[in-house]
């Protein structure tokens, strides 16, 4: 009696679950399909086939930023930030290259500089592209200025950060590999005393310069 009933249960799970079409998950900015089953009327998907995806996506070596597209205003716990522009540029020195511009504004309730909450002058900004290639080389005219000066609750920035190869290309070239994502990095640890805290274990910023809000 107690073989049937397992027998007739086991049955009836199997016939509870089936699989459904994919679904598309976006997990650090990007899109990816996965297989689901439908079991009792709830969709599940597998730890083994997420697993998978953030394996090819960089695993445990994927920086797990704040993450969003151009236009769309992120926000760390302290800084708001967005991407408004991306467009070649031009130093005499540098070559040619590509412009991030972004907006940053102060999210909390008392007045900060940007370097006592992780922005700092000299700080990682890199852009990356199709072919895994990235460029970190940056001219920063007026920078500095910025990351030291004091902003108010709601108050903020706008600057354009100007990203170059480590060797010189011409514009043709540089414009025929358009940068796929921008990063600024920013610094987990805050100055001692500042009330404010991050609400995110790695507070910098990703963007995917291919999608726009």
């Amino acid at each position: 009696m107690r073989l049937m009933t397992l027998l007739t249960a086991l049955t009836t799970l199997s016939t509870a679950a089936a699989l459904a079409a994919p679904v598309t998950l976006t997990l650090n900015g990007q899109p990816a399909s996965v297989p689901t089953t439908v079991i009792g009327g709830v969709t599940y998907v597998k730890l083994a086939d997420l697993q998978r995806i953030l394996t090819a996506q960089g695993g445990a070596n994927q920086k797990a930023s704040v993450s969003g597209c151009v236009n769309e205003w992120l926000f760390n716990g302290i800084w708001r930030m967005r991407v408004t522009k991306v467009a070649p540029v031009q130093d005499q020195y540098y070559g040619d290259g590509w412009g991030v511009t972004i907006e940053l504004k102060n999210g909390t309730t008392q007045t900060l500089r940007m370097d006592d909450a992780g922005i700092h002058y000299n700080g990682a900004v890199n852009v990356t592209f199709a072919d895994g290639d990235s460029w970190a080389r940056s001219w920063r005219s007026g920078w500095q200025d910025k990351t030291y000066a004091k902003l108010p609750q709601g108050t903020g920035t706008v600057y354009t950060f100007a990203i170059f190869p480590e060797t010189k290309m011409d514009a043709a070239a540089v414009q025929a590999m358009p940068a796929q994502k921008f990063l600024l990095d920013i610094e987990p640890k805050t100055a001692d005393g500042l009330k404010a805290k991050f609400s995110v274990a790695d507070p910098s910023f990703r963007v995917d310069l291919t999608c726009r809000k």
